[in-house]
C-alpha cells in the first residue's frame, strides 16, 4: 500500500510515462497530419466524441467504486483479523491456565500450550497472507518460513491439505477439544475461543471471495478497449483548424487523453486487492504487527521490528 505521501511526480512518471509520451506523440502526429496532408476528414465532429467521453466517464465512475469497494472490504478484513488476533491470545494466554484446567498440571504446561496455540495462529495469519498472494500453492521457501512456527510433523502434515489454513484453524478446534472436559466452566471458556475461531473462518472466507470473485471477462475487456479508443480520437476531434502546432492545446488534448486511460488503469489495480502490488493490502505488515503483539501477550521480550515503508510502498 502507497503510504500517505508516498506517491511523488516521479513515482508516477516512472510508472505512466509510456502512455503519456504515447497520447503526446499521437497529438503531435494528429496535427502534423492535418497540416501537412490534404485529408478532408481528419478533424473529427466533437459533439459526437463528447457525448461518448461522457457516457464512458460514467460508466468508469461505476467501475472505479466498484473497484473502490473492493479494495476497502480487504483492507476492512485484515484490521478485522488483527482485533481477533489480539483478542484471541487474550484469551489464550488468560483463560487457559492450569487454575482454570484440571488437564493442565503446573504453569509450565501451560505456558508451552499457550506457545504452541499462538505460534499456530501466526501460522495461520501467514498462510493466508501466502496464499492469497500466490493463488494458493505455498513454495518451499514458504514451508521453510512457516517453519518457525510450527513442528517438522505439522509441516510434513500440512503438505497434503488442499486449504492450508483452515486445516490450521481445524488442527486449534482439535487442540483445544481435548482441554475440555464435562465442566460447565470449562465449556464456557471453549465457546468463547470456538466463536474466535468462526470469526476467523469468516474473515478466511470473505478474503478468499473478494480473491476468486473477479469481473466479468469481457466487462474488462471492453472497458479497456473503448476507454483507449476514445482518449486515441480525443486529439483528432479538437484540431482547431486556424490554429497550426499550438502548445497549449496539444498539451491539454495529451493530459485529457492520459488521464481519461489512467482512472480506467487504477481502476484495475484496485480491482484485486491481493497481487502483492503497490496499492494492494499491506499484508505482510499486518502479519508482523498480529505477531508483535500476541509475542508480547505471551510475555517474551525478543520482539521483531514492525515493518517500515520500503520507497513510500508498505507491503
Amino acid at each position: 500500500m502507497i503510504i500517505r505521501g508516498g506517491t511523488t511526480v516521479f513515482r508516477a512518471l516512472r510508472d505512466d510515462w509510456f502512455t503519456l509520451f504515447f497520447f503526446i506523440s499521437l497529438t503531435v502526429g494528429a496535427e502534423f497530419i492535418y497540416d501537412h496532408f490534404p485529408l478532408k476528414h481528419t478533424s473529427l465532429p466533437s459533439l459526437p466524441l463528447g457525448v461518448l467521453i461522457t457516457a464512458m466517464s460514467i460508466f468508469l465512475a461505476f467501475q472505479i467504486n466498484q473497484s473502490y469497494n473492493r479494495w476497502w472490504e480487504a483492507r476492512g478484513l485484515w484490521g478485522q483479523l488483527i482485533n481477533v488476533s489480539r483478542s484471541l491470545g487474550r484469551q489464550i494466554t488468560t483463560l487457559l491456565t492450569e487454575k482454570r484446567f484440571s488437564i493442565l498440571p503446573d504453569e509450565k504446561e501451560a505456558a508451552k500450550l499457550h506457545q504452541e496455540l499462538v505460534c499456530r495462529h501466526l501460522a495461520f495469519v501467514n498462510t493466508l497472507r501466502i496464499a492469497l498472494r500466490s493463488g494458493g500453492k505455498l513454495s518451499e521457501t514458504d514451508w521453510q518460513f512457516l517453519g518457525q512456527f510450527l513442528g517438522d510433523a505439522e509441516i510434513i502434515e500440512l503438505k497434503s491439505a488442499r486449504n492450508v489454513a483452515t486445516q490450521l484453524l481445524q488442527k486449534q478446534a482439535k487442540v483445544l477439544g481435548t482441554l475440555i472436559g464435562k465442566d460447565w466452566g470449562e465449556q464456557q471458556v471453549l465457546l468463547q475461543l470456538d466463536n474466535s475461531l468462526n470469526l476467523l473462518y469468516d474473515i478466511q472466507g470473505a478474503c478468499e471471495k473478494i480473491k476468486r470473485t473477479s469481473f466479468p471477462d469481457r466487462f474488462i475487456f471492453h472497458t479497456r478497449v473503448f476507454v483507449w479508443l476514445l482518449a486515441a480520437l480525443i486529439p483528432f476531434s479538437l484540431i482547431q483548424s486556424d490554429q497550426r502546432f499550438d502548445v497549449v492545446a496539444m498539451a491539454t488534448e495529451a493530459l485529457l487523453a492520459f488521464i481519461f486511460v489512467t482512472i480506467e488503469r487504477l481502476g484495475a489495480e484496485l480491482r484485486d486487492p491481493f497481487e502483492n502490488r503497490s496499492n494492494d493490502t499491506p499484508m505482510s505488515a499486518i502479519c508482523r504487527i498480529i505477531e508483535i503483539d500476541l509475542r508480547q501477550q505471551l510475555g517474551e521480550t525478543s520482539i521483531p521490528p514492525p515493518l517500515e515503508p520500503v520507497k513510500g510502498v508498505l507491503m
